[in-house]
């Protein structure tokens, strides 16, 4: 068992030494119940602490309360642990907990693959359609090929992406196949006493004995490597990128040590620079960003960590893709920020459609600036010099 990632898996520490390996198990049972106070966040993530340091009983009761989870939407962020979102994945196979999933930036290969292999039509096609996890995950592909619900049109789709970016994977010659059965969680294992009473007068099973039984069947499910169908219980997130590529040291990285990364960087295959882009520091997205795939170029914005200044810098760069510029202009917190709509609106490479609604937020000396942009096109700056003169009109009144 590798050791516990607590704040990766945002546990405070306040109940850390509840749920460790450590804990009394009255008190590891009581939070692999989900009695103990504590956000849907953080609930989640005690009960797969549960589930992956316990022993079959203690798993098996954190899998039927994972089972009874109702705020599952409040309990996930772009935070959430990879094996967290594996956990729920595996054991709680529900079209509506899968929708939830099924394009999170941690979700790892296993995951993914075996929500291509349940989906229904439409999730199937969405999954077609998420180029991104297509790059990440080309084996999502042989999933959905072997899916008999995913329709023929969205799996070519697929089919023709993945060939254009030269990352197909091998296809079976035929289509076809039937979906993994996932095994069910037990049913609660904890007595209701008024359950048995009003089995008893009804002369019906008692729900105890029923729980007992469907207990026995999961427990026996383990395997002696400690995983149910194929499930592995422990802490890994798969990580396979240096600390160089990951770690912010603060300073600028020395240009010998840039020229390691770049090159490193420049060798691995666009799914695995997708991977980093969501990982990656503040040197490995400032190289990501300008790579020529628009996927990988994307990621890095999508992936919420860059900062306010990294963004500023990538609106103003005439070496980004259009793309890059749009994804920028989409996202409403970075469009907060007044440096970076003066940046977008300069940029010869941002398209009039994103910098022409900008304009009219410009203060008088950007107006100005812009008008005198002969590298922009002739809409902006023609723009700007029509409402630098409204404005002066409007103050000399």
């Amino acid at each position: 068992m590798s050791e516990i990632p607590w704040e990766k898996l945002g546990v405070p520490s306040e109940l850390r030494g509840m749920v460790g390996p450590d804990a009394p198990l009255s008190m590891r049972q009581t939070a692999a119940r989900g009695l103990l106070p504590a956000t849907p966040d953080v609930q989640l993530a005690l009960l797969y602490v549960c589930a992956a340091t316990g022993d079959s009983a203690l798993r098996a009761l954190a899998v039927t309360t994972l089972n009874g989870l109702s705020n599952l939407a409040g309990a996930l962020s772009h935070r959430t642990h990879t094996k967290v979102l594996e956990f729920l994945v595996e054991f709680r196979a529900e079209p509506a907990v899968d929708a939830l999933v099924r394009h999170h930036r941690n979700l790892n290969d296993r995951s993914a693959i075996l929500l291509a292999e349940r989906a229904d039509e439409r999730a199937a096609e969405a999954m077609c359609d998420d180029h991104e996890r297509l790059m990440v995950t080309p084996d999502v592909l042989v999933a959905l090929h072997q899916n008999p619900r995913a329709a023929n049109v969205a799996v070519e789709r697929a089919i023709a992406f993945l060939r254009m970016e030269h990352a197909l994977p091998e296809l079976p010659a035929q289509r076809g196949g039937s979906a993994r059965v996932v095994a069910s969680a037990p049913p609660p294992p904890v007595i209701d006493l008024d359950a048995e009473i009003e089995a008893a007068l009804g002369g019906k099973l008692s729900p105890g004995l029923a729980a007992r039984q469907t207990m026995e069947r999961f427990v026996l499910a383990y395997s002696s490597s400690g995983t149910i169908s194929g499930f592995d219980f422990n802490f890994s997130s798969g990580d396979e990128f240096s600390m160089d590529l990951l770690n912010d040291g603060g300073a600028e990285a020395p240009p010998e040590l840039r020229v390691s990364i770049e090159r490193r960087i420049a060798a691995m295959p666009p799914g695995k620079k997708i991977k980093l882009a969501y990982l990656g520091n503040k040197e490995s997205r400032g190289i990501l960003l300008r790579d020529r795939n628009k996927q990988v170029a994307l990621a890095v914005v999508k992936s919420g960590r860059m900062t306010d200044g990294e963004a500023a810098s990538a609106a103003g760069n005439r070496n980004v893709s259009m793309d890059v510029l749009r994804e920028i202009a989409d996202n409403r917190e970075f469009m907060r920020k007044y440096p970076i709509k003066v940046a977008l609106v300069n940029n010869p490479r941002t398209p009039p459609s994103v910098a022409v609604p900008i304009v009219s937020q410009l203060q008088k000396r950007d107006l100005e600036q812009l008008a005198r942009n002969r590298n922009v096109s002739s809409v902006l700056f023609t723009m700007a010099a029509k409402l630098m003169k409204q404005k002066s009109t409007a103050h000399d009144k």
